[in-house]
């Protein structure tokens, strides 16, 4: 066992570790009557070091935000998703979306300051950019209290399951290059092994805390679209950090790459497995 591999496993160990007391946190509320309050505040830790990281790509791509602004913009609007959920504020959506447009106002408004116009078409670009990853990020607080933090682990750890497989598949049996271009290690070996890993953890982990509400079916379709999206948005980060000339993210985890290389593979899966249960829940009723 290389040294670099042990500090991963310990540096995973700890995040599984955070998310564990999280999933502990959630399920002692909800069983006395408590709303889910853990797993939606990690969601927060987790996702503003990542805008931090993303920011930082982005600048040294050619495409310079404002880093103050945005980081207070992703803040507002994923502790404001927080709130209304923790304070179960209806119509919640209504809610969030007139937060979001008030915080695409003031961003625009800022923005509408810059005299270079050529600059202020790349600032916008990435302003837009990151306020999207952060309204995908979102989407897993709304997974917390639709479904339950149990539920949220399970998603999370099948995507991460994906990452595990596709790098340790690829790595021993990797022959044939994915999309060389964009990440030359990945290939159709580990991109094949990831999903054999995903589908296999999230039928033991969706079937042990989603309560009976799916079949295997279902499991199986939501763990395939969780490590098929989760591909591409790590595919996705590997094209930005290409573009700024990088290899990680950031300094934060770098054991992982960054922060930004921990949620890669969830900024699509999450909206993704929450659209597609939500599909389900309403075929059901």
């Amino acid at each position: 066992m290389t040294s670099r591999f042990a500090k991963r496993l310990l540096f995973g160990s700890s995040l599984i570790g955070l998310l564990a007391l999280g999933l502990w946190l959630d399920v002692w509320r909800e069983e006395r009557g408590g709303r889910p309050l853990g797993g939606p505040l990690l969601v927060v830790v987790f996702a503003l070091p990542a805008v931090n990281e993303l920011l930082r790509i982005l600048a040294a791509a050619g495409m310079p935000a404002p880093r103050g602004l945005l980081l207070g913009a992703s803040a507002l609007l994923l502790l404001g998703k927080t709130h209304l959920e923790f304070h179960a504020v209806e119509p919640r959506d209504a809610w969030f979306f007139a937060l979001l447009a008030a915080v695409l106002v003031a961003v625009a408004a800022s923005l509408l300051r810059d005299r270079d116009l050529g600059s202020g078409a790349r600032r916008t670009g990435a302003s837009v950019l990151v306020l999207v990853v952060v309204g995908l990020l979102s989407t897993m607080i709304d997974i917390a209290h639709d479904w339950g933090t149990p539920v949220l682990f399970a998603l999370v750890m099948t995507a991460k399951a994906g990452d595990s497989g596709a790098y340790l598949v690829g790595r021993s049996l990797g022959r044939t290059r994915l999309i060389e271009h964009v990440s030359p290690r990945k290939t159709v070996e580990g991109a094949a092994g990831g999903l054999v890993a995903s589908l296999l953890v999230g039928l033991w982990l969706l079937g042990e805390h989603g309560g009976g509400r799916w079949n295997t079916a279902e499991i199986l379709c939501v763990s395939a679209v969780v490590n098929l999206a989760g591909q591409v948005g790590d595919l996705f980060e590997s094209l930005w950090k290409r573009a700024a000339g990088v290899k990680d993210s950031g300094r934060l985890l770098p054991e992982f790459g960054g922060a930004l290389d921990i949620v890669d593979s969830l900024f699509l899966a999450m909206p993704a497995a929450w659209a597609l249960l939500t599909a389900l829940a309403d075929r059901a009723a």
